[in-house]
């Protein structure tokens, strides 16, 4: 008996190779995976007051372009969320660094995102140009209600002089998210024109 069910397997094993449904795929299906999750990390100053960039090739930046969130708290990884999956965009963050406000990462903290690290346009500014060739930094914070904290404004200016340095960008280029888009960002109490006189100095 075994040996008849033997054989009516092998027969039919057979006719399935004849007519064809027993073939082997000639190429596995791709495995489908999610996107990587985004590189973000820390950048505390190795000397108080001064910022030092993690070592990547430089690609043309021109502008640096200053951002609030508008939002109490956050962090380049609640940012990351939103950009990926409130928004849609692949990339995720739009920023190239955020700094925090001590309600989501430490007070004056700046955060690298992977457009910095893998040298990505942002897509922060709503203009082409100053997407391609700006460098996004968002103080977590909503400046029309509050100010930037000092230790906010101090890695500011720390990181933006930092970048001035690597990437030859003059200070008149140093913009607000206002001046290039009809919005109020980075809110009506953002110092600029104190930011400005620093890097002067």
């Amino acid at each position: 008996m075994r040996r008849l069910e033997g054989l009516i397997l092998l027969v039919l094993f057979l006719v399935c190779l004849l007519c064809g449904c027993a073939e082997v795929p000639k190429e596995m299906p791709k495995a489908v995976t999610a996107p990587p999750k985004p590189e973000v990390k820390p950048m505390p100053p190795e000397v108080p007051g001064v910022l030092k960039l993690p070592h990547v090739p430089i690609t043309d930046w021109r502008y640096v372009v200053v951002h609030h969130s508008a939002s109490p708290s956050g962090s380049a990884e609640a940012f990351d969320y939103y950009h990926r999956v409130k928004r849609g965009w692949d990339r995720g963050l739009g920023y190239h660094f955020v700094i925090g406000n001590g309600n989501g990462t430490r007070n004056g903290q700046v955060e690298v995102g992977h457009r910095w690290m893998y040298q990505i346009e942002g897509a922060h500014a709503g203009q082409a140009e100053y997407n391609q060739h700006g460098i996004g930094i968002c103080l977590v914070g909503d400046f029309d209600e509050d100010c930037p904290t000092g230790e906010q404004l101090e890695s500011l200016v720390s990181l933006i002089r930092e970048l001035q340095r690597v990437c030859h960008i003059p200070s008149e280029n140093v913009v607000m998210h206002r001046h290039i888009k009809t919005t109020e960002c980075p809110g009506r109490n953002f110092p600029y024109y104190e930011v400005l006189t620093q890097l002067l100095q």
